[in-house]
């Protein structure tokens, strides 16, 4: 790692994103477009800008396209600190905020970055990786076995489709303020929250951290109309002790993971709110949405098709094509399985390409996970194979507060007596990733224990 900063040259010609940023700041510059929920600071759309002029001071010249880490909480200096890489012309790679300092570091130049802004300071790094010049933003997914995480590098027109299907699909408006409690760097919040700000200027309301409790608050408070989030947050809310309502919210999103229809019951019996399912992927962008909330209210399905999004299903596999779609083909096939139902919506049936063998006979896992989500009372499960010398041995992690009778009589009431699994993990809440998914490998480390 260098400590020492190339000399500025001639800026680089900027982002797509930056010019349609330029574009939404004549009408909006003057607008309050972000509020950081903690402190109740604001920030209009000019001074974000001067904000992001700023920190793009603090830059060296790199060559169009060099990547760029950086990792924020969500607040105003992440969207600031993102536009002035927009400005430069520069790929942006937004990591985990809750990773810690020396993680940070090393991802950041395994992935290739030259540079990383942590903690108010920019690490540079000798780094020969090639770079890309049409390449303004670098998606971190989770990786598999452990491994590195995985990269999805965007072009501008990419982000751009996938933010304007996106408003087209939600009716997200101008006038609306979105709640960032999800993290901004991620697909979804990437699609949800900095596209609608920088295409047409809706603000945001920033949340760096939480307890459920202040999400009720903090809605009231700052007049929130929509709330993308994940599952685990809105089965919380559903089941909270006191009684409260989330006026002015008219727009309840859900995606990241499988949302019950228990839970979409409990919080629209508490509140009188539907939540949308909302389905998508760092890949693709946003794929499908359920615009009227009633195929989530029922657990029927994941909605139908965004706007500008083309999505067939055939034998279990799924496809997508769209402007979104990060890849030189605009296609891309899933690593879900799913299906049509009657009502033209997409159902999701689990993961394709992981086989379990139970005695001498093939079953997928995401049959069994599947199975076990339409049982009322279970939120989540994980099925996956373990070794014990020779023998294989199928593991249930369920999250539910039924007892284990219970579960196994209902599955036993979906499935043949050979898919039925033996070993069973029950616990209240799974762990679970910042995108709201089961943390897998931190399911594993409770279990080693």
């Amino acid at each position: 790692m260098s400590g020492s900063l190339p000399r500025r040259k001639k800026s680089n010609q900027p982002s797509l994103l930056w010019k349609r940023w330029e574009k939404t700041l004549q009408k909006n510059g003057r607008r309050t477009l972000l509020i950081e929920a903690d402190s109740g600071a604001t920030w209009t759309g000019m001074a974000l800008a001067d904000e992001a002029h700023k920190l793009s001071e603090l830059l060296p010249h790199f060559a169009r396209g060099t990547r760029v880490a950086f990792c924020l909480p969500n607040g105003s200096r992440w969207v600031a600190f993102f536009l002035a890489l927009q400005k430069l012309g520069l790929a942006a790679m937004p990591l985990d905020a809750s990773l810690p300092d020396a993680a940070c570091l090393e991802m950041a130049q395994s992935l290739g970055c030259r540079a990383l802004y942590l903690h108010g300071k920019i690490h540079l790094f000798e780094n020969s990786s090639r770079n890309k010049s049409d390449i303004c933003c670098i998606k971190v997914t989770s990786g598999t076995g452990g491994g590195l995480p995985k990269i999805v590098s965007c072009r501008a027109e990419h982000l751009i489709a996938d933010g304007t299907n996106i408003i087209r699909s939600m009716g997200i408006r101008t006038t609306d303020r979105n709640l960032a409690a999800i993290p901004l760097g991620h697909s979804y919040g990437l699609g949800n929250f900095i596209m609608p700000l920088i295409l047409q200027g809706t603000p945001l309301v920033c949340v760096a951290g939480f307890v459920p409790r202040q999400l009720i608050d903090w809605i009231g408070l700052y007049g929130v109309t929509v709330f993308p989030s994940v599952p685990a947050i809105f089965r919380v809310l559903a089941s909270m002790p006191i009684q409260s309502h989330l006026a002015p919210l008219r727009v309840a999103i859900s995606a990241g993971a499988p949302l019950t229809a228990e839970v979409a019951q409990a919080f629209h019996k508490r509140y009188g709110i539907k939540i949308h399912n909302f389905y998508g992927s760092s890949e693709t962008g946003g794929i499908c949405y359920d615009r009227r909330g009633d195929a989530t209210l029922k657990g029927r399905s994941v909605g139908k098709p965004l706007a500008g999004v083309t999505v067939t299903a055939a034998r279990g596999v799924i496809q997508v094509a769209s402007a979104a779609v990060a890849k030189r083909t605009g296609r891309w096939r899933m690593p879900d399985r799913g299906e049509w139902n009657d009502h033209g919506e997409l159902a999701l049936l689990g993961r394709r390409g992981r086989e379990l063998n139970i005695g001498g006979k093939k079953v997928h896992p995401s049959e069994i996970e599947h199975a076990l989500r339409t049982v009322t009372g279970i939120s989540d499960a994980l099925v996956w194979m373990t070794k014990n010398g020779d023998r294989e041995i199928v593991q249930v992690a369920v999250e539910t507060r039924l007892p284990l009778a219970e579960i196994q009589r209902a599955l036993s009431a979906k499935l043949p007596e050979w898919k039925l699994p033996k070993h069973y993990v029950i616990k209240n809440e799974l762990p679970r990733t910042a995108r709201g998914k089961i943390d897998v490998m931190a399911l594993r480390r409770e279990l080693d224990k």
